[in-house]
């Protein structure tokens, strides 16, 4: 149901992103920034940030999700998290915020670190464009 619920988002977004997106500037991001290609997992020149708040918590907690210096003219962002799906606009500065991300995988999710990664379409693909993880305990 989980994959089905992303597709439909990365469809959607497919869609829209065109009619939304900002005209101009260059991609970048996220990726965190490290380094001149980047960082992790961001590739290309992306140099906004992906923060969760808080990112130690028990299963069932609730989280939230931001970031800045994002590409506006590269349209909404996709968060995904444990299989699930979440999308945002960009308000003007490239900064977005998604509230309230459980931390569920089906009934419970195990004690872990698990990673929380944005998306948005870069040349006609969907490509990562940053990263940062959540650390759920017992």
């Amino acid at each position: 149901m989980r994959l089905i619920t992303l597709l439909i988002a990365i469809a959607a977004l497919a869609i829209a992103a065109p009619a939304i997106a900002d005209k101009g500037g260059v991609p970048h991001g996220g990726g965190n920034g490290n380094g001149s290609e980047g960082g992790n997992g961001g590739g290309g020149s992306y140099s906004g940030t992906l923060t969760a708040t808080p990112n130690v918590l028990h299963a069932g907690d609730y989280f939230d999700v931001s970031g800045c210096g994002y590409d506006t003219s590269l349209g909404n962002v996709i968060v995904g998290f444990t299989g699930g799906s979440w999308g945002s606009p960009l308000d003007g500065s490239g900064c977005f915020t998604i509230t309230d991300i459980p931390a569920l995988s089906g009934d419970t999710l195990p004690p872990g670190t698990y990673p929380v990664t944005a998306y948005q379409y870069v040349h006609n693909k969907l490509t990562e464009t940053g990263e940062t993880t959540v650390t759920v305990v017992a």
